[in-house]
């Protein structure tokens, strides 16, 4: 059985162990790697960072307790924080950065934001 480049398929000569034809195919391997793996990782981020901006805009404007139905809410991602808080069984926080939230009955609750140096 003849090894293959793992990147561009090339018969490898050499060592029996060895995976890249060339310096250029390893490399291009594994930034591709890298590159697949990163698109979740902006993807996630994208979406928490509009949570919050939308969290922020909500805050500043006074609003502590909106649907999730709100107009104001579109482009919310419920399904994305960046901590989870469980206060007993009835009860669970969420947070996107230093907003914290409830979700109950269809409504975000109870937005409150937290400083640096109160976390």
């Amino acid at each position: 059985m003849e090894n293959l480049c793992r990147e561009c398929a090339a018969p490898l000569t050499g060592r029996s162990d060895k995976q890249f034809c060339s310096d250029a195919c390893r490399t291009a391997y594994h930034n591709r790697r890298y590159r697949e793996q990163r698109l979740d990782t902006v993807r996630i981020d994208r979406i928490l960072r509009e949570n919050r901006r939308i969290l922020a805009s909500l805050y500043e404007a006074g609003v502590r307790d909106i649907s999730l139905s709100d107009n104001r809410l579109s482009g919310f991602d419920s399904r994305y924080c960046t901590a989870v808080k469980r206060y007993s069984l009835m009860r669970t926080a969420y947070r996107c950065y230093e907003f914290e939230y409830l979700i109950s009955g269809g409504r975000i609750r109870r937005i409150t934001q937290y400083s640096d140096e109160a976390t």
